[in-house]
């Protein structure tokens, strides 16, 4: 159901037929949801094991702070090593919803408060499919380190088509290196996703977290970021930078004494 309902995301994310980029990445990222909501109102007349209650909110703010320890550390790298030049100027330019502003200041604010709104209505899509949805339910079958790396290849492969055959890529590297570091960064963070959605009970911080990654890599990170030589090969969703920092962070927290045993 999930691959039939993406379909149409995919033909407009490949084709850009009518709408702007972020109306079809909504129509793409919300076929998760669509799906488990069926599934769930088939088979449980219900959508009580989605996880949409919440009882502990500080889960939200570690959800919030995770990408800022796996996704600044390799833009910090390009900045110092020149790889990359630091321009925050280009924010003004990614503001949704038609909004303009000049200033460096007003558009960061802008960025982490609507931006981060318009982030998250399109992330919680994907994770009420993947996290509310699928993650439990592999829970039941397989162990917690099978749960996330399945439900991250999973989530990795669904978005290969768009980064084969539409420009959901960097510039300057071959498309195998993509898909490789972007997989990487995909089934280690799921570690991340799963973990939230499971010790909180509740599907909110995970989609925290999508909407707090795609905001800070895409929005804030990647637009400040100017190639200088090579830059792609260690930034963006596409590098090997995040996808190295991310497993660094998965193993720093799980590393830790009983964590992962005790991950639910």
């Amino acid at each position: 159901m999930t691959a039939v309902f993406s379909l149409p995301g995919y033909y407009l994310g490949i084709h850009h037929s009518g709408l702007s980029g972020r109306q079809a990445a909504a129509v793409l990222m919300w076929a998760p949801a669509l799906a488990a909501v069926l599934v769930r109102l088939v088979t449980e007349r219900s959508l009580g094991g989605i996880g949409f209650g919440l009882k502990q909110p500080v889960w939200l703010l570690i959800a919030f702070a995770l990408p800022f320890a796996y996704a600044l550390p390799p833009y910090l790298l390009a900045w110092i090593t020149g790889r990359g030049g630091f321009a925050p100027g280009q924010w003004g330019a990614v503001l949704p919803y038609g909004l303009h502003s000049t200033g460096v200041i007003a558009s960061l604010g802008l960025i982490f408060t609507v931006g981060l709104f318009d982030k998250f209505s399109r992330a919680l899509g994907e994770e009420i499919g993947w996290r509310g949805l699928l993650v439990p339910e592999l829970l039941k079958v397989v162990s917690f380190r099978s749960t996330a790396i399945v439900s991250g290849v999973i989530w990795a492969l669904w978005h290969f088509p768009l980064i084969i055959f539409a420009d959901y890529k960097a510039a300057g590297t071959p498309v195998a290196f993509q898909l490789g570091c972007f997989a990487a960064m995909i089934i280690t963070s799921s570690f991340l996703y799963a973990w939230l959605r499971l010790r909180s009970a509740s599907v909110w911080p995970a989609a925290v977290l999508h909407a707090a990654h795609n905001l800070l890599v895409q929005s804030v990170l990647d637009q400040a970021t100017v190639d200088r030589g090579g830059v792609f090969w260690l930034t963006t969703e596409f590098g090997a930078g995040i996808a190295l920092f991310t497993a660094l962070t998965v193993w720093l927290i799980f590393s830790r004494a009983g964590v992962l045993r005790t991950a639910v």
